[in-house]
């Protein structure tokens, strides 16, 4: 990735000639996209935890015995091809804003390239993260039991705390935090995706690219990120977001705070002159 600068704000620039700006049509389909990834990442936690579930009180299954909250670590090669499910899905997100950007700029003959350094390390930063939901899953298990053998509760007390931490039914908290996984990933991707044309695309063109940080103006919206709304940077310089720099929306190296469920995007645009 192109060495950092500190954002500066752009002196005005003569513009070329731009596309129609970003349709309507593009927020439908991220969308759609949410939704179709978190309905994928609820089937692949209920089908994961199954397994783990099936693992931990396989003692007090056959012999009556302790759930055993170690077994967690069998299940890990599966969640491992779970997680590279989710990031087939996210690879198709980040091809659709790896496009959009393509058509925004005008550059019709910037083919769509899965390994675009700028996108494999999002995209590797995403699975970093997903892939130690079997660690989280362990502590919370582990604080299930202590917390029943402290109160003296029987084996069969103790399976019935791990059924409950590991349902995808009985509580919202599974179907939460797939919603969550679903708005962070897909707008990351689709960023990200964004973000690695636009780079390619100043790779080889003259005119100086830059970025704009738009906002989705609701009150979901951080404040934060309403104050970086119309923010303009090259596109080789971070945005400056919560005293933090970001690449973009949903930047993986950003803070969980400044990131988490940012469903932000960018607006991008050539200019005839690379002055600031």
């Amino acid at each position: 990735m192109t060495t950092p600068q500190q954002p500066q704000p752009l002196a005005p620039v003569n513009t070329l000639p731009q596309p129609e700006p970003m349709p309507t049509g593009v927020a439908i389909g991220i969308a759609a996209f949410e939704a179709t990834v978190a309905a994928l990442v609820l089937s692949l936690y209920a089908a994961w935890l199954a397994t783990v579930s099936a693992a931990v009180l396989a003692a007090f299954l056959k012999f009556g015995g302790p759930p055993d909250p170690t077994a967690v670590w069998s299940t890990v090669p599966l969640w491992e091809r779970s997680v590279d499910r989710l990031l087939d899905s996210l690879r198709r997100v980040a091809q659709t804003g790896w496009e959009d950007t393509v058509l925004q700029l005008g550059l019709y003959d910037l083919p769509f390239n899965p390994n675009d350094p700028i996108l494999t390390d999002a995209l590797q930063r995403t699975r970093n993260l997903m892939v130690r939901t079997p660690d989280e899953v362990y502590r919370t298990i582990l604080d299930e039991l202590g917390a029943g053998h402290v109160a003296g509760e029987s084996p069969a007390q103790l399976a019935s705390r791990v059924r409950n931490v590991l349902s995808t039914t009985g509580t919202e908290n599974w179907p939460a935090r797939a919603n969550t996984v679903a708005v962070t990933e897909v707008h990351r991707a689709y960023n990200f995706g964004a973000l690695a044309a636009a780079h390619r695309a100043q790779v080889r063109d003259t005119s100086l690219i830059t970025k704009t940080w738009l906002s989705r103006h609701d009150s979901r919206v951080r404040v934060a990120h309403r104050e970086a709304d119309g923010d303009t940077v090259p596109v080789n310089q971070y945005f400056l977001v919560d005293n933090e720099p970001l690449w973009a929306p949903g930047d993986p190296g950003g803070s969980p705070s400044n990131v988490i469920n940012c469903r932000c995007k960018m607006r991008f645009r050539r200019t005839t002159d690379g002055g600031q």
